[in-house]
């Protein structure tokens, strides 16, 4: 049983391009096997109740960390295709990750943090999830825009990078999920990934 467990979804319209969201939580003594944890994720492919299944594509890591406190962890990526007109698709799969996102958590003991973040605590997040998904500097992110609901338990955040680009986030409770971050790329046209640089051969 893993003491920290990382699970982040990603939709996407292709994998050649960043995410338009990512749904992402972190559990603690998770009690499944990795194997099992991927089993799950692999339904949320399913979500459209379509004759195949949406194109994804999952990856999986684990260690031990030894940084003050040690302990194992797992995470997990998956990044799924939500090509459907309209954003039914990503509404279906969004749904799915909520379901599957429940299940793991009956199976932990609880969430990695279990109350409402500060607000510098809740940008502190996002802005890791930003730069972990999005590939962007932290400091060249500025908030413009934070909302507290202490009803909902959740943080709003809007952010704008130095480039112009503009991302949200949505930190703490979110209706009919585990306590979570959701962040999200703000724009009409889906930004594709840097090719990655040709090999530098030797002489």
């Amino acid at each position: 049983m893993q003491e920290e467990t990382h699970i982040a979804v990603a939709l996407q319209d292709d994998h050649g391009c960043y995410p338009d969201e990512v749904w992402d939580v972190v559990l603690r003594h998770l009690d499944m096997y990795t194997e099992e944890v991927l089993e799950e994720l692999k339904t949320i492919a399913w979500a459209e109740n379509k004759e195949f299944p949406s194109h994804s594509r999952i990856s999986a890591r684990s260690g031990v960390h030894d940084w003050g406190a040690s302990g194992s962890f797992s995470e997990l990526l998956m990044q799924v295709s939500t090509g459907t007109v309209g954003g039914v698709g990503a509404m279906a799969i969004a749904g799915a990750t909520k379901l599957v996102y429940e299940k793991l958590k009956s199976r932990s003991r609880g969430e990695a943090w279990s109350q409402v973040p500060t607000l510098e605590r809740a940008v502190e997040l996002a802005s890791a999830r930003i730069h972990q998904h999005y590939e962007v500097a932290i400091d060249q992110l500025t908030v413009v825009r934070s909302d507290v609901d202490m009803e909902a338990q959740r943080y709003d955040i809007d952010f704008v990078h130095a480039d112009g680009r503009r991302f949200g986030a949505t930190v703490g409770a979110i209706t009919g999920m585990p306590w979570c971050t959701r962040i999200w790329s703000e724009g009409t046209e889906p930004l594709r990934r840097p090719e990655p640089a040709p090999p530098v051969l030797g002489d």
